[in-house]
């Protein structure tokens, strides 16, 4: 499982989920309501790069398929091929 690189993004964000549906079970627990008391600039530089990180990522995809010479096909055509099929259609 952690052997591939593009994994650690998946595991990350699980963990990012399992860290935050554990502070949500324990305030319905405890019955306290959760309230943000920090900086306000904070939060405005927490969503602005959450937003610079979407563009970024339009943006990479945009360019992505521009240098390959237009749109993937999607599904991929070799996706679901079963080389060793073949043989059973003779």
């Amino acid at each position: 499982m952690f052997d591939d690189r593009e994994n650690i993004i998946g595991v990350l964000l699980l963990a990012l989920c399992a860290v935050v549906g554990g502070v949500l079970v324990y305030s319905i627990v405890t019955g306290e309501r959760l309230t943000y008391s920090g900086p306000q600039w904070l939060a405005w530089l927490i969503g602005a790069l959450f937003l610079g990180a979407i563009v970024y990522g339009v943006w990479q995809n945009m360019g992505a398929r521009r240098r390959s010479g237009g749109t993937p096909q999607w599904p991929a055509p070799d996706s679901g091929r079963r080389p060793w099929w073949k043989f059973w259609d003779r």
